[in-house]
């Protein structure tokens, strides 16, 4: 009798596990690695060298979002937002990926000069909400 109430609901647990499936690894050979969740982007170095910087970005939420590089002296929560569109001005801009869907993974190469940058999503709303994060380079 339990063995018939239990089979339905392993079966059930099995297919939910098998749809969804484990993220995306980061692109091989990116030198930083940025892990996005809902409103949030943690990366796995604070900063970097100036220079060619392959940095790959991995999406661990459930929802598309967007990665933008940005040069700024601005604290990463305090980009200039427009009421209009919802979104961080990009002004400083260096590389971007434009969509990144949920459980996927993509990289951008950039050239990064020695200063402040800051890493967002800037997918309407989303940066208001938390996904960004600084990160610094400095002279070779």
């Amino acid at each position: 009798m339990i063995l018939r109430l239990i089979a339905p609901l392993v079966l059930l647990a099995a297919s939910i596990a098998s749809c969804g499936g484990a993220p995306e690894a980061a692109p091989t050979d990116s030198q930083v690695v940025a892990e996005m969740t809902d409103y949030k982007i943690a990366v796995n170095v604070p900063g970097a060298k100036a220079g060619k910087t392959k940095i790959g970005v991995r999406n661990l939420a459930a929802m598309e979002h967007s990665f933008e590089v940005i040069k700024s002296d601005l604290p990463p929560d305090k980009l200039p937002v427009d009421g209009a569109s919802a979104k961080a001005n990009e002004d400083g801009k260096v590389g971007e990926i434009k969509s990144i869907p949920a459980g996927k993974s993509a990289s951008v190469t950039v050239d990064l000069q020695p200063g402040k940058y800051v890493f967002i999503c800037n997918i309407a709303g989303h940066y208001q909400l938390g996904m960004h994060t600084g990160f610094t380079v400095e002279a070779p």
